[in-house]
């Protein structure tokens, strides 16, 4: 009697493929894993909810709407990288490390000689990359 069933090379092949795509989904998911441990996860969400702007400063309230959160740590004013002794974060200059907590406002405020009438692109910066662009017209 004749026994019939898948080849060898079939089944070799078989395994190879099986194999592979074990290893394809078992690297997704540990580097995904060890990229959080890392602490290169999430970064976190900022919005403003109020910005306004004269000669002398710029003035945003920051929401942190993440879910995790954001330590500032540049500020760049069309494109100019602002001084971190003139921003100042709830009245502490950025040269103290200040973080916003999930869900909390805070008041940043960057001192400037801006010209009245002139349109600023502003943009903050912290420490897990996570940016807040937006643009005010100095009054």
């Amino acid at each position: 009697m004749e026994r019939k069933g898948v080849s060898t090379y079939i089944s070799v092949l078989l395994l190879i493929v099986v194999v592979i795509a074990g290893g394809i989904l078992i690297y997704g998911y540990t580097m995904g894993w060890f990229g959080r441990l890392g602490g290169e996860g999430e970064m976190g969400t900022l919005s403003f909810d109020e910005v306004s702007a004269n000669t002398t400063f710029i003035k945003v309230y920051v929401r942190n709407v993440g879910s995790s959160s954001v330590t500032l740590d540049n500020v760049y004013v069309e494109g100019d990288q602002v001084a971190q002794t003139d921003v100042y974060v709830d009245d502490f200059d950025l040269t103290t490390p200040t973080s916003i907590a999930q869900g909390d406002v805070v008041t940043v405020e960057i001192r400037n000689t801006g010209v009245s009438g002139n349109t600023y692109e502003v943009r903050l910066v912290g420490v897990d990359n996570t940016q807040l662009v937006f643009s005010v017209k100095a009054d």
